[in-house]
């Protein structure tokens, strides 16, 4: 069901699903602009949102497997009014995980931190393309060097920005590449006390080879997007060396190894060396 729409507001929906979903109900609602598309890429279907934004002074990106807080939008707003910022985030939790995400301690702390897999600063982009979520959810606005995709975004600071649209499904590091596009141009901002409920659908979900693939091919779009140069470069391999350490621990010691992850990220590898397979 949607909410009622303000005279100034308009929704956006870009949708990919087969037709026999079709809405009736949305395709005719005032406000509401529903586009059909055969492409099944997140950052295609973005980008299609993008080409038909309004007047609008704000912009939001959601995804369909995501809740807002009922007040979601106007803090988004209030803190993009206080900050200055471009760009605003809060925070994405799984209401069905029992545990939040937090920096491994120990051994396997070290280990992610040497092969720059993980770091204990919130927000930051590694140089090796791996990004580190806000883990701290006190009220607090932290400047971070990337934002979820469903964030808030001043329109008219987005100008020609858009995201890449040669990324296919689940367009991992989409997000993160257009945030790091749109730092150029401002600050941006993440608030783990707005809270957005992502309960993420199980369909079309990319299997583990599929996934681990795009770890490696669009993570390195990313090194070469933020302008890391030749320590990026360097750092890229370093960490996906490392990533490879942990697959291969993992599939000896049977724990929580997923058929095909080291297939996916040697597959991922060639991709970026430009071999064909």
């Amino acid at each position: 069901m949607v909410q009622q729409l303000s005279v100034q507001d308009e929704l956006i929906i870009v949708d990919s699903s087969d037709d026999d979903y079709l809405s009736d109900d949305l395709i005719n609602t005032p406000n509401v602009k529903y586009s059909k598309t055969k492409i099944r890429s997140a950052a295609v279907q973005r980008n299609i949102g993008l080409d038909q934004i309004g007047d609008s002074s704000h912009l939001f990106f959601l995804d369909d497997d995501v809740a807002p807080e009922s007040n979601y939008f106007e803090k988004c707003i209030n803190i993009l009014e206080i900050s200055g910022a471009v760009g605003v985030s809060g925070v994405a939790l799984n209401p069905n995980a029992s545990v939040l995400r937090t920096y491994p301690e120990g051994s396997i702390g070290l280990y992610h931190k040497l092969f720059l897999l993980d770091s204990k600063k919130d927000g930051i982009l590694l140089k090796s393309g791996v990004n580190v979520p806000v883990r701290d959810y006190s009220d607090n606005i932290f400047d971070v060097d990337w934002l979820i995709g469903c964030s808030g975004w001043l329109t008219k600071e987005i100008g020609d920005t858009r995201f890449e649209s040669d990324f296919l499904g689940q367009s991992l590091s989409e997000d993160v590449i257009f945030s790091v596009r749109m730092s150029e141009k401002g600050r941006l901002v993440t608030v783990p006390s707005i809270v957005l409920s992502h309960d993420e659908s199980e369909i079309a979900r990319p299997t583990k080879a599929e996934f681990w693939k795009m770890w490696m091919v669009n993570r390195y779009r990313l090194v070469q997007v933020a302008n890391f140069g030749l320590t990026g470069k360097i750092a890229y391999w370093w960490a996906s060396l490392g990533q490879l350490g942990i697959l291969c621990y993992s599939k000896a010691m049977k724990r929580m190894y997923q058929q095909g992850s080291i297939k996916g990220l040697i597959s991922g590898t060639f991709a970026v060396l430009g071999f064909k397979q």
